[in-house]
């Protein structure tokens, strides 16, 4: 038994050990970048964007709309089933991201969460699941198409300098995580999913993943849809597009006025950036780094950047921690229905 055990328990420690080596790196390099500018300062610009927050939190609300949008172009339903509404997508891609962005767990922590809350509605687990797979590779696939507009943009209004070929390894990145993911799923690597899924479910505490099996046919079902995969990827791009609007006003609290296409440079490549450094847990120090590259491009010193980083980092705090406690709900309310069901059952 302890033979069998030390496989799983040894590749965890070595991926937890390399995380934690890569927060600590590009953790202190932010913290070192941070103390020589000063840290009263950089805390007195990120409390000088003031109302901007709100302004940035109602753009990121924006964005989730766009998002939940795209997913429900994404379901394959029987004809005795019905459609998850909008709101509900809405709630649960709140908490999708709320859990991937603030919890230590694999970037598909909160697509888990999310289907497992959803099969109760009357949806199959093949049915949200294969939805939820779908999104992520659309989600992946409009973020190479954003990175590409803002490298064209950025030609056209700036020299690029060296900065391009970061933003092009992040293209490229994202370009070979799409390819991956829909020759993976062509070739039956979605069998391979399913038990990624089955493992991570089991490490997060939660009861197995039952009647996970046909995913295969589901996905393949979604991606006949393709004027609604169509749909999807215009939706997930306006999302992404959305992200320059916060940089945007968190410019513009701190006096500075980039305008609505070095925005949009800014928030692409950093997102490229963030892409390319996606082994390091919430991309700490390297999205920070990357809006100081890419945002002095267009006049913006590095402790504006840094706090227009930091400032999107707040809201993520804001409408993350909520939506951890709107998770958890949801898990208490499925746990007590549980309970219920089985009392009913052991009673009869």
């Amino acid at each position: 038994m302890l033979s069998r055990r030390l496989p799983r328990i040894s590749i965890r420690i070595g991926t937890l050990g390399f995380g934690l080596l890569s927060v600590a790196v590009f953790g202190l390099a932010l913290f070192l970048a941070i103390a020589d500018i000063g840290f009263i300062r950089i805390w007195d610009e990120v409390a000088g964007v003031g109302f901007g927050l709100l302004g940035i939190i109602l753009v990121h609300a924006g964005q989730l709309i766009f998002c939940a949008l795209a997913w429900s172009m994404l379901f394959a339903v029987p004809v005795n089933s019905q459609r998850p509404n909008l709101t509900t997508l809405l709630q649960m891609r709140w908490m999708r991201e709320s859990i991937d962005s603030l919890l230590p767990v694999a970037q598909i922590g909160g697509e888990i969460a999310a289907a497992r809350l959803l099969t109760p509605r009357r949806l199959s687990l093949p049915i949200t699941g294969s939805s939820i797979i779908a999104d992520v590779t659309v989600e992946t696939l409009t973020q190479a198409i954003f990175t590409l507009i803002g490298l064209a943009l950025l030609y056209i209004l700036a020299d690029p300098g060296d900065i391009a070929h970061w933003a092009v390894l992040g293209f490229f990145i994202a370009v070979a995580f799409a390819a991956l993911a829909i020759f993976a799923q062509r070739w039956g690597g979605v069998r391979l999913f399913e038990r990624l899924l089955l493992a991570i479910a089991e490490r997060m505490g939660w009861n197995r993943l039952e009647g996970i099996g046909g995913l295969d046919s589901a996905l393949s079902q979604i991606y006949r849809l393709r004027g609604r995969l169509v749909l999807a990827g215009l939706y997930h791009l306006g999302a992404w597009s959305l992200g320059a609007g916060e940089v945007m006003i968190a410019a513009w609290a701190l006096g500075y006025h980039p305008g609505i296409g070095p925005s949009y440079v800014i928030e692409s490549l950093a997102q490229a950036i963030r892409s390319a450094a996606f082994f390091v847990p919430g991309a700490l120090g390297v999205q920070e780094g990357g809006f100081v590259l890419i945002a002095a491009i267009f006049g913006i010193p590095a402790d504006a950047a840094i706090s227009i980083s930091l400032t999107k980092r707040v809201r993520e705090l804001a409408l993350g921690m909520p939506g951890l406690a709107f998770w958890q709900l949801h898990e208490f309310r499925r746990a007590r229905s549980s309970k219920a069901t089985k009392m009913d059952r052991g009673a009869l």
